[in-house]
């Protein structure tokens, strides 16, 4: 049987650490990518060299894919950065930062999947945010990148489901990590865990390809925080 492969951007820590160690863990060859750092040795998972600002290592990264396996089973878009202030308060460099890291860079792992997904099938999930459905004050820069990524992965559900290639958008709510540590208001055991999270994205991953999974919505016990 063909070991799979999966790409995870943002892989390093948080969210993008608990997906690539659990993809490694379920038998993918993982490739977390990242502007720098490296993995723990393991037979699995691997650092690969990706910034989401920059169009040529974005195009390396996927060389490097294509010439070592030729192919491409996952990939997680999961890298993203947030700027919360008032909407009257935003600069154009703050809107061309999210957007560069949320949208296009998304944009352009997935043009560069497609070829390497055609021939066998593949999963693109998108990790997005339950503010898409609730938003809070001074999200409107983050909001709406993340509305934009989840109707490019509903549009793309629709146009490559023919070539196996299926997309979903996997739908956050508050989701503990480190930069909670000193919010004050919110509990970790009110939140998911990344491991909640690394989970489901696992079940995805290793879901038949004759089964679409458009959107799913993962929320704490008490719903939206």
């Amino acid at each position: 049987m063909k070991t799979k492969i999966a790409l995870v951007t943002g892989g390093l820590r948080g969210i993008g650490e608990a997906i690539s160690t659990d993809l490694a863990q379920n038998g993918f060859i993982t490739y977390t990518a990242s502007r720098g750092g490296s993995v723990p040795t393991s037979d699995n998972r691997f650092h690969l060299e990706m910034d989401l600002q920059d169009e040529e290592s974005i195009s390396e990264a996927f060389k490097f894919i294509e010439e070592k396996h030729g192919s491409l089973d996952v990939l997680v878009n999961n890298a993203g950065v947030m700027i919360n202030k008032p909407f009257t308060e935003f600069e154009k460099n703050d809107w061309e930062q999210v957007y560069q890291t949320n949208v296009f860079g998304p944009i352009s792992c997935i043009q560069k999947s497609f070829p390497l997904m055609k021939e066998d099938g593949g999963r693109i999930i998108n990790i997005s945010s339950i503010m898409t459905r609730s938003p809070l004050p001074n999200t409107s820069l983050y909001t709406s990148s993340k509305h934009a990524l989840n109707g490019l992965g509903e549009a793309l559900g629709e146009e490559w489901f023919k070539d196996r290639v299926m997309t979903t958008n996997l739908i956050l709510g508050a989701t503990y990590t480190d930069l909670w540590k000193n919010v004050e208001g919110f509990s970790q055991a009110d939140m998911l865990s990344t491991a909640d999270v690394a989970r489901m994205v696992a079940f995805i991953a290793n879901t038949p390809l004759h089964i679409r999974i458009d959107r799913i919505e993962m929320t704490p016990p008490k719903g939206v925080l």
